[in-house]
């Protein structure tokens, strides 16, 4: 049994991480932002707590006594949101300010493992490669934090300690605001995917992202991706929508729209076929859910 601190409880993620834990005989304690979600986190078996993020006093005072720190909190925007810098700026200050604060808080304390998020929409056009941790990376206003937050885990490596970072594909989840999207757009006939439709589409179902970051207790330092197995295409997830909405094909949207959406857009676009194998070999853990297969459980 170990005592965990967990930020992003409530999240696409998380609410699946929490109940995990608390099943596996962990003491869990979890920021609650809201009366509703303090009644969620003790729902599934943790003790909701308040904690300014920003705060690195009040941070030390939160973590202090735990075996582990996983930091899941983010505010990602949605649709055109995504193209206005200003919008990820509380995403930004999760991925910098509150992960040093928690990062400064596990080395202070002397705390054994740190596990962090960050993303795999860095990673450059490969094509049908397999993409690997290693593969070069590009940033933008987006994604630019992802460095701040994967620091956070390499100062508490350097320390002594334990570091993670698990980098994730693009979350598949039926509760997601950005599925939902996905499903409202496909159904006006233009696939969701944006980007090539020979270009590979990574995804990582949410149960198996939850399971992912329980596993992540008991890894060794390091930076991992997380995703399906078996990445597909654009075109057989597309095929997939028009088939469970009982159209003949989507629409792919034009090139000159995509444009008008910026980096964000562009990095959307990149073939990326991601590969979990270094994050396998070194945990209990692999993917069960290939997400082209889950589509005809949400439409």
């Amino acid at each position: 049994m170990r005592k965990i601190f967990i930020t992003g409880a409530t999240g696409v993620i998380g609410r699946q991480v929490l109940p995990a834990l608390a099943n596996a005989g962990h003491q869990v304690s979890a920021v609650a932002r809201s009366p509703q979600k303090a009644a969620a986190i003790e729902e599934a078996g943790a003790k909701p707590v308040t904690v300014d993020l920003f705060n690195p006093d009040a941070v030390a005072a939160a973590v202090a006594g735990r075996d582990a720190v996983i930091h899941l909190a983010t505010n990602i925007p949605l649709g055109l949101a995504t193209m206005r810098p200003s919008a990820w700026h509380m995403n930004d200050r999760l991925r910098i300010e509150a992960a040093n604060n928690l990062a400064s808080a596990v080395i202070e304390s002397g705390i054994d493992t740190y596990i962090g998020e960050s993303t795999t929409f860095q990673y450059v056009e490969a094509g049908s490669d397999w993409i690997s941790e290693e593969q070069p990376r590009d940033y933008h206003d987006g994604t630019r934090s992802c460095l701040d937050a994967e620091a956070a885990a390499q100062r508490v490596t350097d320390s002594g300690l334990t570091g993670v970072i698990l980098r994730f594909a693009m979350f598949h989840a039926a509760d997601s605001s950005h599925i939902d999207t996905f499903l409202s757009v496909a159904k006006r006939g233009m696939s969701p995917l944006i980007g090539p439709p020979a270009g590979y589409q990574s995804f990582i179902d949410s149960g198996d992202a939850a399971r992912a970051v329980v596993a992540a207790l008991d890894v060794a330092s390091g930076i991992y991706n997380v995703a399906e197995a078996d990445p597909t295409v654009r075109a057989e997830h597309a095929a997939e929508l028009a088939q469970r909405l009982g159209k003949k094909k989507l629409r792919v949207i034009p090139s000159l729209l995509l444009k008008a959406g910026g980096p964000s857009a562009e990095a959307l676009c990149r073939s990326q076929r991601i590969s979990s194998k270094a994050f396998q070999h070194a945990a209990v853990w692999e993917p069960q859910i290939d997400v082209v297969s889950r589509w005809k459980d949400l439409t």
